[in-house]
């Protein structure tokens, strides 16, 4: 009896093993943060350059001068003067971040002029890194056969015929961009769930000044990837939290959240009103081309039976809207005020996404957006979905600080499809979301 009890007092004696520590923060390969270098010029025009910071100086080397390169090709096209001095015209060059595995990290970086409410410009690179190596990913990294490449390829196509559907795609285009001696050196980001692809609409509907992104689920792929591909993106240990944005787009702002986000290393869903988007269409063509999702909020932000007898006019108003600045729909919806019965007795044929936290604000304002950060990350549970708006003054502000605070408690921000999709929960037309712990619909 004496011997148990010395070796019970031994256990408890001992350090507790590593891997707790690991579950309540990030390992230092997916760290990163940005610095976000800002010039201003004359008549109202600014040039704004995020630079990454990883564990790997070499990556950050490559990534500043990629950036920098990016910068000057786009400075010639700058306006001289802003169309509207309040508003100002924009330049933006910043990398968004995706997280996958133990240390693959990839960038999708962008250019993006704005003036007057319109995106005139846009160029882009993608490319993905090993940060523990420093080494640059191919595709070859994460296929191992012939059918990978044809389930890539054919992805392509399809995904990228589907934009603009009232427009017809270059043949010849799609028959080169899904080609395997083209997917060989496609630019494409992996994040917890999805190997992306990204294109120029231009290559395919000439006019288009934005970009088009081909989603692939890794469950599509699994059979098909290399051993070390496999094993990076599992990520069925890691915390995912998704942070979703209500009731936008809004002039300025909706800019600011996705700058601060992208700075953070945070991915989100913009849950955005039809009616708003003439108001500011660049707000909306950034969230997208920057691999934000784009969902509805409905065509107009009106409550349960205000809806009744138009529910699929609007959602069909919505997309058609879309359509005009992004080429593609939306895949899921977020019910003004929660509201989501009329939405399923009409069948709008969408995923209703809930919420399991909400940020706190009064009068449409967040009255302290750095203890909100704070609340909300210290409070953030995982496969949570947490409802913001970037319609709220503040709003901005906390999404400066809010990534690093999540990361520092081991999270990563993300879509609210790739949150279901890493977790492996499907997200079916008409049943209601709070987030991946409890999936049933609660009508």
């Amino acid at each position: 009896m004496r011997k148990i009890f010395c070796l019970l007092l031994l256990l408890c004696l001992l350090p507790l093993p590593a891997l707790s520590e690991a579950e309540d923060t990030l390992p230092e390969a997916l760290r990163v943060s940005e610095t976000i270098e800002t010039q201003s010029l004359k008549g109202s025009v600014y040039v704004n350059t995020a630079y990454p910071h990883t564990a790997n100086a070499a990556v950050d080397g490559e990534m500043a001068q990629l950036l920098d390169a990016m910068r000057e090709r786009a400075l010639p096209s700058l306006p001289k003067k802003a169309g509207n001095s309040k508003e100002g015209a924009y330049l933006d060059v910043q990398p968004s971040v995706y997280r996958t595995g133990s240390s693959w990290m990839s960038f999708l970086s962008t250019a993006i002029i704005r003036d007057s409410r319109k995106q005139t410009y846009v160029d882009f690179d993608a490319r993905a890194y090993d940060i523990a190596t420093g080494r640059r990913l191919t595709l070859h990294d994460v296929l191992r056969d012939e059918d990978g490449w044809r389930i890539v390829g054919e992805a392509v196509r399809a995904q990228l015929e589907a934009y603009f559907p009232d427009e017809a795609a270059s043949q010849a285009e799609l028959d080169s961009l899904s080609s395997p001696a083209s997917l060989e050196f496609a630019g494409f980001t992996l994040n917890t769930a999805f190997l992306m692809l990204h294109y120029r609409a231009d290559r395919l509907y000439a006019g288009k000044t934005t970009l088009m992104h081909v989603r692939i689920p890794y469950t599509d792929l699994a059979g098909h990837m290399t051993e070390e591909a496999l094993r990076q993106t599992d990520n069925s240990m890691r915390k995912l939290v998704a942070l979703t944005y209500d009731d936008g787009p809004v002039v300025g702002r909706t800019m600011r959240v996705v700058r601060n986000l992208r700075a953070g290393g945070a991915n989100a869903t913009f849950f955005i009103v039809g009616e708003r988007i003439h108001y500011c269409p660049n707000e909306v063509t950034l969230v997208h081309d920057t691999g934000f999702d784009v969902a509805s909020h409905n065509w107009v932000h009106v409550y349960k039976n205000a809806n009744r007898g138009k529910v699929i006019q609007y959602r069909d108003k919505l997309n058609a809207e879309l359509y005009k600045y992004i080429g593609t729909g939306v895949r899921i919806m977020r019910a003004p005020g929660g509201h989501e019965q009329i939405f399923i007795d009409e069948n709008v044929n969408l995923p209703l996404i809930h919420w399991s936290t909400i940020s706190k604000s009064k009068d449409n304002k967040v009255t302290d957006p750095a203890a909100e950060a704070r609340r909300l990350a210290s409070g953030a549970k995982d496969g949570d979905i947490i409802l913001l708006h970037d319609i709220y003054v503040g709003t901005d502000k906390m999404a400066h600080t809010l990534p690093g605070l999540l990361a520092d408690r081991g999270f990563l921000c993300v879509t609210v499809e790739e949150l279901f999709a890493a977790k492996g929960l499907p997200l079916l037309p008409n049943e209601v979301y709070w987030d991946t712990r409890n999936n049933e619909s609660k009508h």
